[in-house]
């Protein structure tokens, strides 16, 4: 008698338990419907926000992680034990980061701005942005580095020219691009010419070991 009166006990336990978490989950319903329904603010000033500027530093967004997603591939193959160049890798391993963090920071200076959409991917998956997985050669890798670079300054200079239209013009879009992003852009592309220029020179006459003799100078 004792054993089913505790039973009895426990179900009924379990049954308000259930009406509690049931309430509960009911509240956060109803607070969340309550947020959406709030007269939020927002960080957009429609006098200086203009949606074409900030629709095209958007797109931005997937072509640094696309570059990243390359340059993850070129580093992955020059750490192959049958490469190992590792001062090679290192530069594609840096870079890569880096693109990842451009496309971080774009994202972070659109919040600022006050840009809510969150498609950054939306139309298809990301891949490399050149679609490759494989260099015959370091000095193709890095001119492929080099092309890339000099895509994406094509494509700051093409968001600075639509920031900068007269009379939808974004001056402080304009302005973040050009003192932010297009000096380093022109300075990698100096600086992965220079890389190019000097395993040439190592590579002159012995191809193999130009390669290895610039990875130890990196």
């Amino acid at each position: 008698h004792t054993q089913c009166k505790y039973s009895w006990n426990l179900a009924k336990m379990n049954k308000f338990m259930s009406v509690i978490v049931l309430c509960g989950l009911a509240g956060l319903v109803k607070g969340a419907c309550e947020t959406q329904a709030a007269n939020l603010a927002s960080a957009k000033d429609d006098k200086n926000y203009r949606a074409n500027c900030v629709d095209i530093l958007s797109k931005q967004v997937k072509m640094e992680f696309e570059a990243s997603l390359q340059y993850l591939l070129m580093a992955a193959q020059f750490s192959q034990d049958t490469y190992y160049l590792p001062g090679v890798a290192g530069i594609f391993w840096t870079s890569a980061d880096e693109e990842r963090n451009h496309g971080k920071t774009f994202i972070e200076y659109l919040r600022m701005r006050g840009y809510n959409g969150n498609e950054f991917f939306a139309e298809e998956p990301l891949k490399p942005i050149l679609g490759k997985n494989k260099w015959e050669s370091v000095s193709e890798a890095l001119r492929d580095a080099l092309k890339m670079e000099k895509a994406v300054t094509s494509s700051m200079k093409d968001m600075i020219d639509i920031c900068s239209q007269g009379g939808e013009d974004d001056p402080h879009a304009a302005d973040w691009l050009t003192g932010t992003w297009l000096e380093e852009q022109l300075n990698g592309q100096r600086h992965l010419a220079g890389l190019i220029n000097s395993l040439e020179n190592f590579s002159r006459d012995h191809k193999e070991l130009g390669e290895w003799m610039f990875d130890r100078e990196l």
